[in-house]
């Protein structure tokens, strides 16, 4: 069941009985640019200031229009005109009390969106200081039920390494988000910062920035450039699974044995196919990539981990059920997604889980995989 605005969900799951743990909760800078600004140094506020930056511009270089005009929810948009998720007292109150939520990652979408592919990358290198000083300040020493996917600059993995090393030991920084570019994830361009996440013990989380399939050096998707909304949604699982195959072949999880990976937001019904498809083919060519000492498989359920909004959900529900018991429940995160239009809730899985699926699914996974102390 897709969310619409008019449906407000945490009204409906409250006394589930559930504990859960949500892997993606999207907070905004509230002010906009002018809120981060305070978190730069002097010649940094100048730049941004006289070239009229803006934290929330990214739609208006589409192609195409946003079928809702924007990812965020109108109805949760504050009095002040602020997105929906810059207040944290509301985001406990209205979110996460109501569905009995111990904790989450807060996962800033408007980092990864400038991080990635919209600002120079001296520029990103700034901004992803700037959100994460942010953060720490206004969420993080608020409530300890706020855990933080550290934001770190793609475009210079030299940069990612110093910002890990500058905050990568607040004990409530929980995994290392990665807005990508054009680079496959095996490509020994990321080395230097999957060294560093394996000597933090952070897990990478990697989510959609915002620019992908849009931008130039972002990720793209296979064969062109969606005409519209509704094909970039469908398709943007490709570079989640083209980076995952490539994590792999390369190598990556035998040269870096304590890595793990968080995929959030891009799907995960294809994950099964991609198994199969990976294990056929190391078995006929191992020869190829001698590096590869395990079946594909293997690493997947060693190494990585996938939430799993947005639900992928077959006109028939026994499907969905049946996915879930032939893919394993142990690899497989709850997520919201809030406050974005197409958030998921409880209710939309708990009726395909039972007993200790159910239990993992929503929080041990998480709580297992994630540096939370």
């Amino acid at each position: 069941m897709t969310v619409i605005e008019e449906d407000r969900p945490s009204a409906r799951v409250r006394g589930v009985g559930l504990k859960i743990f949500d892997c993606d909760i999207h907070p905004n800078v509230k002010g906009g640019m002018s809120g981060l600004l305070p978190y730069m140094s002097e010649a940094w506020r100048q730049r941004f200031q006289r070239k009229h930056a803006s934290l929330i511009d990214l739609a208006l270089t589409m192609r195409f229009q946003h079928p809702k005009g924007t990812a965020w929810r109108e109805d949760l948009r504050e009095e002040s005109g602020d997105l929906g998720g810059t207040d944290p007292k509301i985001v406990l109150k209205e979110h996460m009390e109501p569905m009995n939520t111990e904790a989450c990652v807060l996962n800033s979408l408007q980092a990864a969106g400038v991080c990635a592919a919209t600002a120079s990358v001296d520029e990103s290198i700034a901004l992803a200081a700037a959100f994460n000083d942010y953060y720490i300040d206004k969420w993080l020493d608020f409530d300890g039920r706020f855990r933080y996917a550290m934001m770190v600059p793609g475009q210079d993995v030299q940069a990612c390494v110093a910002e890990i090393r500058r905050i990568g030991k607040h004990k409530q920084i929980a995994a290392i988000q990665v807005p990508l570019v054009g680079i496959l994830m095996g490509n020994r361009y990321w080395w230097p910062l999957y060294e560093a996440a394996q000597e933090f013990d952070l897990p990478l989380y990697v989510h959609p920035s915002g620019g992908d399939q849009i931008y130039q050096c972002a990720p793209a998707s296979a064969g062109g450039n969606p005409d519209n909304y509704i094909e970039r949604y469908c398709t943007i699982g490709q570079i989640a699974e083209a980076g995952l195959n490539s994590l792999i072949m390369s190598g990556t999880f035998e040269r870096f044995p304590k890595l793990k990976v968080m995929f959030v937001e891009w799907g995960f019904a294809w994950i099964l196919h991609l198994n199969w498809r990976m294990d056929r083919a190391w078995r006929a060519l191992r020869h190829e990539t001698p590096w590869v000492k395990k079946w594909p498989s293997d690493y997947v359920r060693e190494h990585v981990r996938f939430t799993t909004q947005p639900i992928d959900e077959p006109r028939n529900p026994a499907h969905l059920e049946q996915f879930f018991k032939m893919a394993g429940m142990d690899i497989f995160c709850f997520s919201t997604d809030f406050p974005h239009w197409d958030g998921d809730y409880p209710d939309q899985t708990r009726p395909f889980l039972t007993g200790n699926d159910r239990k993992k699914y929503f929080y041990d996974n998480a709580v297992n995989f994630l540096r939370l102390g």
